[in-house]
């Protein structure tokens, strides 16, 4: 019988080493998972050449580790499903109620001290939504910004695989936003699960992903005949 998992205490636990290990266990993942998706990104990523544009490298590492992740998760057979509602990419499980989106951070990510992670890019209101599903549990139908019911993937918690590049090494957390700052930045974390660092040949790249400040949903317009 698996179990939900969903919002915790106000206060931030952070989990390290062996307790790490636990809670990803408690998540039906493990760390390899997350350290395949994002070894597989910085291939992808390192295959870009400077005729390229500026955030293209960015943007593969990103799509790359997405898409890698979702693969190992899928292969587990274990009903990770593909989470795409109005485009906010994700891997997620009913059952258990996570979902998983891949998220660039700041110079705080994948370690502990003074100041908890803030995301790289400024964060929409569809994360903002997100956000809200996290922080007041089961989310109610009635809410104004809901014309029908949520889809399977926006019923369950989002948690963020957040990701930082420094020279040749990236750093990790699977952690749990539940705050967006005066800066439309996540600043405040429930849960945050800091994973081994990952060491690669060649400069590593912080993800840059397509679901940050733009992230509303896609208009459709009709002209006039």
């Amino acid at each position: 019988m698996t179990q939900a998992v969903g919002p915790v205490s106000d206060a931030c636990q952070i989990y390290e080493g062996a307790a790490a290990d636990r809670e990803l266990a408690r998540m039906g993942l493990r760390a390899a998972y997350l350290e395949q998706a994002v070894r597989h990104g910085h291939e992808r990523a390192s295959r870009c050449l400077p005729v390229h544009p500026k955030t293209y490298q960015g943007q593969v590492m990103w799509a790359e580790t997405v898409g890698e992740l979702r693969t190992q998760l899928l292969n587990l057979n274990q009903d990770w499903k593909i989470g795409q509602t109005n485009n906010y990419e994700t891997s997620y499980h009913s059952g258990r109620r996570i979902a998983i989106a891949v998220v660039g951070g700041d110079g705080n990510t994948g370690v502990t001290g003074f100041n908890p992670p803030k995301t790289a890019k400024r964060r929409g209101p569809i994360t903002a939504r997100r956000i809200k599903r996290n922080v007041i549990g089961q989310m109610p139908f009635n809410l104004p910004e809901f014309v029908d019911p949520p889809e399977d993937d926006e019923q369950c918690v989002t948690w963020f695989y957040l990701l930082k590049a420094r020279k040749e090494v990236m750093y990790s957390e699977l952690s749990l936003p539940v705050s967006l700052g005066a800066d439309s930045r996540i600043d405040q974390w429930a849960v945050r699960i800091i994973l081994p660092h990952v060491g690669f040949t060649g400069v590593a790249i912080t993800p840059v992903d397509l679901d940050g400040d733009d992230d509303e949903p896609p208009q459709i317009h009709v002209d006039r005949k």
